[in-house]
């Protein structure tokens, strides 16, 4: 997708989204405020109607969050290093909850 106001090109909405709040808060003044990403994560299983609840969907969204660890950047900032912060390490198998909650992390827990 591209964006009509920059003309920037974006294969993932993650990026996307983040860039959205890098012009948010340049539009705002604080262009040089630097974003944390706190919590983050795709389930890699949820139950039948969490269908994007997929182990190939987070396996996408995972390798673009190691992208932007890797100081990569986004369109919008190429040259940023972000701090991210995965939401899980480990599944967790007794999280009560819907499916996808047990299945957060990037491992399984045995």
């Amino acid at each position: 997708m591209v964006d009509p106001s920059t003309n920037l090109h974006y294969d993932n909405m993650l990026f996307a989204q983040i860039d959205a709040v890098y012009s948010a808060l340049g539009a705002l003044g604080y262009g040089k405020m630097p974003v944390h990403i706190s919590e983050t994560g795709w389930p890699s299983k949820g139950d039948e109607d969490e269908v994007g609840a997929t182990v190939e969907n987070a396996r996408k969204y995972n390798g673009n969050v190691m992208k932007l660890s890797s100081k990569k950047g986004t369109p919008l900032r190429p040259e940023v290093d972000l701090n991210i912060y995965v939401f899980a390490l480990f599944n967790e198998n007794m999280k009560p909850g819907p499916t996808s909650e047990r299945n957060y992390g990037l491992f399984k827990p045995d």
